[in-house]
Protein backbone atom coordinates (compact mmCIF):
# COMPACT_ATOMS: atom_id res chain seq x y z
CA UNK A 1 0.00 0.00 0.00
CA UNK A 2 3.11 2.63 0.62
CA UNK A 3 4.24 1.76 -2.49
CA UNK A 4 1.60 2.56 -4.64
CA UNK A 5 1.06 5.87 -2.50
CA UNK A 6 4.17 6.62 -3.21
CA UNK A 7 4.17 5.91 -6.61
CA UNK A 8 0.73 7.99 -7.14
CA UNK A 9 2.87 10.54 -5.40
CA UNK A 10 5.54 10.03 -8.06
CA UNK A 11 2.91 10.41 -10.42
CA UNK A 12 1.48 13.79 -9.40
CA UNK A 13 4.26 15.79 -9.48
CA UNK A 14 5.30 14.60 -12.86
CA UNK A 15 1.90 15.67 -14.13
CA UNK A 16 2.02 18.60 -12.26
CA UNK A 17 5.67 19.22 -13.83
CA UNK A 18 4.35 18.98 -17.46
CA UNK A 19 1.78 21.65 -16.94
CA UNK A 20 3.99 23.77 -15.57
CA UNK A 21 6.57 23.78 -18.54
CA UNK A 22 3.39 23.81 -21.38
CA UNK A 23 2.31 27.04 -19.64
CA UNK A 24 5.83 28.62 -19.77
CA UNK A 25 6.73 27.44 -23.35
CA UNK A 26 6.05 29.33 -26.10
CA UNK A 27 4.98 32.35 -24.93
CA UNK A 28 6.56 34.90 -27.13
CA UNK A 29 3.33 35.77 -29.53
CA UNK A 30 2.34 37.39 -32.82
CA UNK A 31 0.19 40.20 -31.98
CA UNK A 32 -2.44 42.34 -34.13
CA UNK A 33 -1.92 45.60 -32.18
CA UNK A 34 -3.67 46.93 -35.18
CA UNK A 35 -6.26 48.41 -32.55
CA UNK A 36 -4.94 52.02 -32.79
CA UNK A 37 -5.34 52.02 -36.37
CA UNK A 38 -7.97 51.25 -38.55
CA UNK A 39 -10.33 49.57 -35.54
CA UNK A 40 -10.73 49.72 -31.77
CA UNK A 41 -7.84 49.64 -29.23
CA UNK A 42 -9.74 46.29 -27.92
CA UNK A 43 -10.42 44.45 -31.43
CA UNK A 44 -6.63 43.07 -31.31
CA UNK A 45 -6.41 39.52 -31.67
CA UNK A 46 -3.37 36.80 -30.67
CA UNK A 47 -2.18 33.85 -32.56
CA UNK A 48 0.88 31.46 -32.14
CA UNK A 49 4.61 32.70 -33.35
CA UNK A 50 5.57 30.96 -36.32
CA UNK A 51 8.05 28.42 -35.59
CA UNK A 52 10.65 29.60 -37.88
CA UNK A 53 12.26 32.84 -40.03
CA UNK A 54 13.61 33.65 -42.93
CA UNK A 55 15.42 30.36 -43.41
CA UNK A 56 12.70 28.43 -43.56
CA UNK A 57 9.86 30.97 -45.07
CA UNK A 58 12.18 32.99 -47.58
CA UNK A 59 10.44 36.37 -45.13
CA UNK A 60 11.93 37.55 -42.05
CA UNK A 61 10.47 37.40 -38.59
CA UNK A 62 10.50 40.83 -36.69
CA UNK A 63 10.03 40.82 -33.28
CA UNK A 64 8.96 44.31 -31.75
CA UNK A 65 7.85 45.25 -28.20
CA UNK A 66 5.12 48.06 -27.26
CA UNK A 67 5.04 49.19 -23.30
CA UNK A 68 1.62 48.60 -22.73
CA UNK A 69 -1.78 47.68 -24.78
CA UNK A 70 -3.82 50.29 -23.15
CA UNK A 71 -2.21 53.49 -24.83
CA UNK A 72 -3.33 54.46 -27.75
CA UNK A 73 -0.05 55.88 -28.30
CA UNK A 74 2.12 52.98 -27.48
CA UNK A 75 -0.43 51.21 -29.73
CA UNK A 76 0.20 53.09 -32.86
CA UNK A 77 3.73 53.83 -32.70
CA UNK A 78 3.68 49.54 -32.89
CA UNK A 79 1.42 49.38 -35.62
CA UNK A 80 3.55 51.74 -37.64
CA UNK A 81 6.21 49.07 -37.39
CA UNK A 82 4.09 46.20 -37.83
CA UNK A 83 2.49 48.06 -41.32
CA UNK A 84 6.42 48.11 -42.54
CA UNK A 85 6.34 44.25 -41.52
CA UNK A 86 3.65 43.26 -43.16
CA UNK A 87 3.91 45.48 -46.52
CA UNK A 88 7.37 43.40 -46.92
CA UNK A 89 5.46 40.42 -46.36
CA UNK A 90 7.21 39.39 -43.16
CA UNK A 91 6.06 37.63 -39.99
CA UNK A 92 5.46 40.23 -36.90
CA UNK A 93 6.25 38.66 -33.32
CA UNK A 94 5.36 41.62 -30.67
CA UNK A 95 5.36 41.85 -27.02
CA UNK A 96 3.34 43.63 -24.75
CA UNK A 97 5.71 45.37 -22.00
CA UNK A 98 2.10 45.43 -19.34
CA UNK A 99 3.60 49.05 -18.44
CA UNK A 100 6.83 47.27 -16.34
CA UNK A 101 10.25 48.40 -17.51
CA UNK A 102 10.93 45.39 -15.96
CA UNK A 103 9.61 43.28 -18.00
CA UNK A 104 11.04 44.75 -21.47
CA UNK A 105 14.75 43.14 -21.08
CA UNK A 106 12.36 39.58 -20.31
CA UNK A 107 10.43 40.54 -23.63
CA UNK A 108 13.58 40.82 -25.71
CA UNK A 109 14.83 37.84 -24.11
CA UNK A 110 11.61 35.75 -25.23
CA UNK A 111 11.44 37.21 -28.25
CA UNK A 112 15.53 36.49 -28.87
CA UNK A 113 14.71 32.90 -27.98
CA UNK A 114 11.59 32.34 -30.10
CA UNK A 115 14.01 32.46 -33.18
CA UNK A 116 13.15 36.11 -34.46
CA UNK A 117 15.69 37.41 -36.86
CA UNK A 118 15.48 41.24 -36.13
CA UNK A 119 14.31 43.34 -33.17
CA UNK A 120 12.28 46.25 -33.16
CA UNK A 121 13.42 47.72 -29.49
CA UNK A 122 11.33 50.78 -27.44
CA UNK A 123 12.99 51.67 -24.42
CA UNK A 124 12.22 54.44 -22.16
CA UNK A 125 15.54 54.46 -19.57
CA UNK A 126 19.04 54.72 -20.37
CA UNK A 127 20.14 51.64 -18.28
CA UNK A 128 18.34 49.43 -20.85
CA UNK A 129 20.36 50.01 -24.40
CA UNK A 130 23.49 47.68 -23.44
CA UNK A 131 21.82 45.52 -21.78
CA UNK A 132 19.70 44.63 -24.53
CA UNK A 133 22.41 45.70 -27.13
CA UNK A 134 24.50 42.79 -25.49
CA UNK A 135 21.80 40.44 -25.70
CA UNK A 136 21.24 40.91 -28.86
CA UNK A 137 24.90 40.75 -30.20
CA UNK A 138 25.39 37.40 -28.08
CA UNK A 139 22.47 35.96 -29.81
CA UNK A 140 23.56 37.59 -32.93
CA UNK A 141 20.06 39.46 -34.15
CA UNK A 142 20.12 42.71 -35.75
CA UNK A 143 17.63 45.48 -33.87
CA UNK A 144 16.83 49.16 -34.65
CA UNK A 145 16.13 51.64 -31.78
CA UNK A 146 12.58 52.89 -32.09
CA UNK A 147 11.33 56.16 -31.01
CA UNK A 148 13.20 56.56 -27.88
CA UNK A 149 17.15 56.94 -27.89
CA UNK A 150 19.71 57.35 -25.41
CA UNK A 151 21.19 60.90 -24.53
CA UNK A 152 24.92 59.66 -22.85
CA UNK A 153 28.22 59.82 -25.75
CA UNK A 154 29.42 56.68 -23.87
CA UNK A 155 26.03 54.56 -24.84
CA UNK A 156 25.66 55.76 -28.03
CA UNK A 157 29.58 55.21 -28.68
CA UNK A 158 29.11 51.62 -27.54
CA UNK A 159 25.90 50.91 -29.78
CA UNK A 160 27.08 52.13 -32.52
CA UNK A 161 30.44 50.20 -32.51
CA UNK A 162 28.22 46.58 -32.10
CA UNK A 163 28.08 45.00 -35.20
CA UNK A 164 24.42 43.76 -35.13
CA UNK A 165 22.89 47.56 -34.39
CA UNK A 166 21.16 48.56 -37.27
CA UNK A 167 20.78 52.28 -36.18
CA UNK A 168 17.97 54.34 -34.70
CA UNK A 169 15.30 56.47 -35.11
CA UNK A 170 13.85 59.05 -32.95
CA UNK A 171 11.84 62.69 -32.81
CA UNK A 172 13.05 65.87 -32.59
CA UNK A 173 11.87 66.34 -28.87
CA UNK A 174 13.62 69.08 -27.94
CA UNK A 175 11.57 71.18 -30.64
CA UNK A 176 8.56 69.46 -29.18
CA UNK A 177 9.12 71.47 -25.83
CA UNK A 178 10.34 74.81 -27.96
CA UNK A 179 7.04 74.54 -29.55
CA UNK A 180 4.74 74.00 -26.49
CA UNK A 181 6.56 76.91 -24.14
CA UNK A 182 6.75 79.40 -27.72
CA UNK A 183 3.15 78.75 -27.70
CA UNK A 184 1.87 79.36 -24.22
CA UNK A 185 4.07 82.30 -24.11
CA UNK A 186 2.69 83.80 -27.48
CA UNK A 187 -0.68 83.19 -25.74
CA UNK A 188 0.08 85.07 -22.20
CA UNK A 189 0.08 82.04 -20.32
CA UNK A 190 2.75 82.08 -17.24
CA UNK A 191 2.13 79.23 -15.04
CA UNK A 192 1.37 75.90 -15.33
CA UNK A 193 1.18 71.86 -14.09
CA UNK A 194 3.10 69.09 -16.03
CA UNK A 195 2.41 65.58 -16.33
CA UNK A 196 4.49 63.52 -17.90
CA UNK A 197 6.26 59.84 -18.25
CA UNK A 198 8.17 57.96 -15.48
CA UNK A 199 11.92 60.54 -14.36
CA UNK A 200 14.24 59.98 -17.11
CA UNK A 201 12.06 58.74 -19.87
CA UNK A 202 14.11 59.10 -23.17
CA UNK A 203 11.61 61.17 -24.99
CA UNK A 204 9.91 63.21 -22.41
CA UNK A 205 13.27 64.64 -20.66
CA UNK A 206 14.81 66.31 -23.57
CA UNK A 207 10.72 67.75 -24.67
CA UNK A 208 10.73 68.68 -20.82
CA UNK A 209 14.28 70.26 -19.94
CA UNK A 210 13.77 72.42 -23.50
CA UNK A 211 10.43 73.82 -22.40
CA UNK A 212 11.36 74.33 -18.85
CA UNK A 213 14.06 76.61 -20.33
CA UNK A 214 12.60 78.76 -23.03
CA UNK A 215 9.58 78.95 -20.60
CA UNK A 216 11.11 79.66 -17.46
CA UNK A 217 13.52 81.92 -19.59
CA UNK A 218 10.94 84.47 -20.65
CA UNK A 219 9.45 84.67 -16.94
CA UNK A 220 7.19 81.29 -16.60
CA UNK A 221 6.46 79.29 -13.38
CA UNK A 222 6.36 75.88 -13.40
CA UNK A 223 4.03 75.23 -10.01
CA UNK A 224 4.42 71.40 -10.19
CA UNK A 225 5.91 69.02 -12.40
CA UNK A 226 4.67 65.33 -11.72
CA UNK A 227 5.28 61.76 -13.34
CA UNK A 228 3.43 58.47 -13.76
CA UNK A 229 4.24 55.57 -15.33
CA UNK A 230 0.56 55.43 -16.96
CA UNK A 231 -2.67 58.14 -17.82
CA UNK A 232 -4.48 56.56 -15.31
CA UNK A 233 -1.78 57.44 -12.40
CA UNK A 234 -1.45 60.64 -14.00
CA UNK A 235 -5.48 62.01 -13.81
CA UNK A 236 -4.83 61.31 -10.07
CA UNK A 237 -1.88 63.30 -9.68
CA UNK A 238 -3.06 66.01 -11.58
CA UNK A 239 -6.03 66.63 -9.10
CA UNK A 240 -4.03 66.69 -6.17
CA UNK A 241 -1.82 68.95 -7.96
CA UNK A 242 -4.93 71.69 -8.61
CA UNK A 243 -5.72 71.39 -4.81
CA UNK A 244 -2.39 73.29 -3.87
CA UNK A 245 -2.28 75.01 -7.05
CA UNK A 246 -5.86 75.60 -7.85
CA UNK A 247 -5.42 78.29 -10.68
CA UNK A 248 -2.65 77.42 -13.00
CA UNK A 249 -3.34 78.74 -16.80
CA UNK A 250 -2.51 75.57 -18.17
CA UNK A 251 -1.81 72.17 -17.92
CA UNK A 252 1.12 70.52 -20.29
CA UNK A 253 0.41 67.13 -20.43
CA UNK A 254 3.46 65.84 -22.28
CA UNK A 255 2.53 62.84 -24.20
CA UNK A 256 -1.49 63.01 -25.35
CA UNK A 257 -2.43 59.99 -22.74
CA UNK A 258 -1.47 62.84 -20.09
CA UNK A 259 -3.23 66.05 -22.38
CA UNK A 260 -6.28 64.09 -22.26
CA UNK A 261 -6.00 62.99 -18.49
CA UNK A 262 -5.50 66.78 -17.69
CA UNK A 263 -8.66 67.56 -19.19
CA UNK A 264 -10.68 65.13 -17.31
CA UNK A 265 -9.01 66.33 -14.35
CA UNK A 266 -9.83 69.48 -14.74
CA UNK A 267 -13.60 68.32 -15.42
CA UNK A 268 -13.20 66.94 -12.30
CA UNK A 269 -12.06 69.85 -10.41
CA UNK A 270 -14.73 72.43 -11.76
CA UNK A 271 -11.80 74.29 -13.41
CA UNK A 272 -12.78 75.96 -16.89
CA UNK A 273 -10.18 78.80 -17.22
CA UNK A 274 -7.13 76.76 -17.54
CA UNK A 275 -6.17 74.81 -20.68
CA UNK A 276 -4.19 72.08 -21.59
CA UNK A 277 -1.36 71.64 -23.90
CA UNK A 278 0.05 68.50 -25.37
CA UNK A 279 2.01 66.03 -28.06
CA UNK A 280 0.07 63.15 -29.83
CA UNK A 281 -1.94 63.27 -32.86
CA UNK A 282 -4.37 60.93 -31.66
CA UNK A 283 -7.68 61.05 -32.41
CA UNK A 284 -9.02 61.32 -28.84
CA UNK A 285 -6.85 64.16 -28.24
CA UNK A 286 -7.77 66.17 -31.83
CA UNK A 287 -11.34 65.54 -30.99
CA UNK A 288 -11.42 67.20 -28.16
CA UNK A 289 -9.75 70.48 -29.70
CA UNK A 290 -12.08 72.97 -29.41
CA UNK A 291 -14.95 70.90 -27.30
CA UNK A 292 -12.36 70.78 -24.23
CA UNK A 293 -9.73 72.46 -22.28
CA UNK A 294 -7.25 70.74 -24.75
CA UNK A 295 -6.42 74.16 -26.59
CA UNK A 296 -2.60 72.49 -28.80
CA UNK A 297 -1.72 70.00 -29.93
CA UNK A 298 1.65 68.64 -32.20
CA UNK A 299 3.34 65.29 -33.19
CA UNK A 300 4.56 63.23 -35.68
CA UNK A 301 1.54 60.54 -35.56
CA UNK A 302 4.29 58.37 -33.95
CA UNK A 303 6.04 57.80 -37.25
CA UNK A 304 9.36 56.64 -35.94
CA UNK A 305 7.70 53.00 -35.87
CA UNK A 306 7.52 52.75 -39.61
CA UNK A 307 11.06 54.56 -40.10
CA UNK A 308 13.10 52.36 -37.96
CA UNK A 309 10.82 49.65 -39.74
CA UNK A 310 12.27 50.63 -42.39
CA UNK A 311 16.33 50.82 -41.54
CA UNK A 312 16.19 47.04 -40.15
CA UNK A 313 14.19 45.47 -43.08
CA UNK A 314 17.69 47.18 -45.27
CA UNK A 315 19.71 45.87 -42.54
CA UNK A 316 18.03 42.26 -42.97
CA UNK A 317 18.04 43.09 -47.03
CA UNK A 318 22.49 43.10 -47.04
CA UNK A 319 21.98 47.45 -47.68
CA UNK A 320 22.03 48.50 -44.17
CA UNK A 321 21.93 52.25 -44.21
CA UNK A 322 25.38 53.61 -43.06
CA UNK A 323 26.46 57.41 -43.15
CA UNK A 324 30.13 58.34 -45.48
CA UNK A 325 32.01 57.00 -42.49
CA UNK A 326 30.67 53.69 -42.23
CA UNK A 327 28.14 54.78 -38.90
CA UNK A 328 24.73 53.37 -38.57
CA UNK A 329 21.73 55.65 -39.33
CA UNK A 330 21.37 57.47 -36.11
CA UNK A 331 18.34 60.38 -36.26
CA UNK A 332 16.68 62.15 -33.46
CA UNK A 333 15.20 65.12 -35.75
CA UNK A 334 11.78 63.94 -36.68
CA UNK A 335 10.12 66.73 -36.83
CA UNK A 336 6.33 67.69 -35.37
CA UNK A 337 3.65 69.54 -36.97
CA UNK A 338 0.46 70.47 -36.08
CA UNK A 339 -3.26 70.01 -37.49
CA UNK A 340 -4.81 73.10 -38.04
CA UNK A 341 -8.60 73.09 -37.67
CA UNK A 342 -9.73 72.91 -41.66
CA UNK A 343 -7.00 69.72 -42.19
CA UNK A 344 -8.68 67.72 -39.56
CA UNK A 345 -10.87 65.42 -41.90
CA UNK A 346 -7.70 65.13 -44.20
CA UNK A 347 -5.81 64.02 -41.42
CA UNK A 348 -8.35 61.82 -39.86
CA UNK A 349 -8.83 59.75 -43.37
CA UNK A 350 -5.50 59.34 -44.55
CA UNK A 351 -3.36 59.07 -40.78
CA UNK A 352 -6.19 57.75 -38.48
CA UNK A 353 -8.25 55.43 -40.92
CA UNK A 354 -5.59 54.71 -43.41
CA UNK A 355 -1.39 54.64 -42.99
CA UNK A 356 0.12 57.54 -44.14
CA UNK A 357 2.52 55.50 -46.33
CA UNK A 358 1.08 53.28 -48.84
CA UNK A 359 2.44 49.60 -49.07
CA UNK A 360 4.18 50.51 -52.39
CA UNK A 361 5.78 53.27 -51.35
CA UNK A 362 7.09 51.31 -48.16
CA UNK A 363 8.75 48.93 -49.96
CA UNK A 364 10.35 51.34 -52.24
CA UNK A 365 12.50 52.31 -48.84
CA UNK A 366 14.98 49.22 -49.00
CA UNK A 367 17.93 48.71 -51.24
CA UNK A 368 17.19 45.08 -52.12
CA UNK A 369 14.01 46.23 -53.95
CA UNK A 370 15.02 50.24 -55.13
CA UNK A 371 18.56 50.50 -55.76
CA UNK A 372 18.08 54.09 -55.46
CA UNK A 373 16.87 53.66 -51.98
CA UNK A 374 20.32 54.35 -49.77
CA UNK A 375 21.17 56.52 -46.75
CA UNK A 376 20.73 59.78 -48.16
CA UNK A 377 17.16 58.70 -49.87
CA UNK A 378 16.26 57.63 -46.37
CA UNK A 379 17.07 61.51 -44.68
CA UNK A 380 15.13 62.77 -47.58
CA UNK A 381 11.85 60.89 -46.60
CA UNK A 382 12.26 61.93 -42.96
CA UNK A 383 13.07 65.77 -44.24
CA UNK A 384 10.17 65.96 -46.29
CA UNK A 385 7.80 64.59 -44.01
CA UNK A 386 4.61 66.94 -43.00
CA UNK A 387 1.52 66.56 -42.74
CA UNK A 388 0.96 68.80 -46.28
CA UNK A 389 3.69 66.84 -47.66
CA UNK A 390 1.90 63.45 -47.41
CA UNK A 391 -1.54 64.93 -48.29
CA UNK A 392 0.34 65.94 -51.58
CA UNK A 393 1.62 62.24 -51.86
CA UNK A 394 -2.20 61.02 -51.46
CA UNK A 395 -3.34 63.61 -54.49
CA UNK A 396 -0.80 61.68 -56.56
CA UNK A 397 -2.00 58.49 -55.64
CA UNK A 398 -5.33 59.18 -57.09
CA UNK A 399 -7.05 59.53 -53.56
CA UNK A 400 -7.95 63.13 -52.93
CA UNK A 401 -8.49 65.95 -55.44
CA UNK A 402 -6.76 69.11 -56.22
CA UNK A 403 -10.14 71.17 -55.48
CA UNK A 404 -10.14 69.41 -51.97
CA UNK A 405 -6.38 70.24 -51.08
CA UNK A 406 -6.59 73.96 -52.21
CA UNK A 407 -9.58 73.75 -50.48
CA UNK A 408 -7.26 74.07 -46.94
CA UNK A 409 -4.39 75.84 -48.55
CA UNK A 410 -2.35 73.17 -50.04
CA UNK A 411 -1.37 74.20 -53.59
CA UNK A 412 -0.12 71.07 -56.04
CA UNK A 413 0.91 73.07 -59.34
Amino acid sequence: MKRIKKLLSVLLVLVFTAFLFAGCANNTKTEDTTGATGGSAGDATTTTAPESGAAATGTYNIGYNYFGSGSYALLSLANNSKVVIDAFGNKATSMDDEFSVEKIVQDAENMISSGVDGLIIWLPVESLYLTVADMCEKAKVPFVLNDKIPSDPSIIEKLKANPYFAGAVAPANAVYGEAIANYALDNNLKTCIISSSSVGDASDTPRLDAFTKAFTAAGGKILAELHADAADAAQGQIEDALVANPDPDFVYGVGSDFGIAAVSALENAGNSRAIVVTSGLDKAALELLGTSSLKMVNGDFWVCGMLSAVVLQNYLDGTPLKDADGNPVWVDNVMPFEVPSEKYDLYKKFFLDEYCYSADELKQMSGKTNPDFNYDAFLQVIADYSLDNRLIAKYKEGKVTKEELSAVGINVE
